[in-house]
């Protein structure tokens, strides 16, 4: 599995049980907040989907949604500006 994570200061490849435990993550976190009356949005399975896949890492999904917020003063149109997505 091509799936990357922070390890120290680098980012390296997960293994395919790290990847199911990041998968069952990203599952109990939108367990928790569906109790709360929030369900995830098409932009958020989006960027779960690409961090599992491999095409972007969770620090650099992190970084381009707080440069993209602060530039568009909003996160409209942010996946659709990713070549990853």
């Amino acid at each position: 599995m091509s799936v990357v994570a922070k390890r120290g200061e680098t980012e390296t490849p997960l293994s395919c049980a790290d990847g199911a435990r990041m998968r069952e993550a990203m599952q109990q976190r939108d367990a928790i907040f569906m109790l709360e009356g929030f369900a995830p949005d098409a932009e958020s399975r989006a960027m779960d989907a690409a961090i599992l896949a491999g095409r972007v890492t969770i620090r650099q999904l992190g970084d381009e949604l707080v440069a993209y917020a602060k530039q568009h003063k909003s996160l409209d149109g942010f996946i659709q500006s990713r070549p990853w997505a």
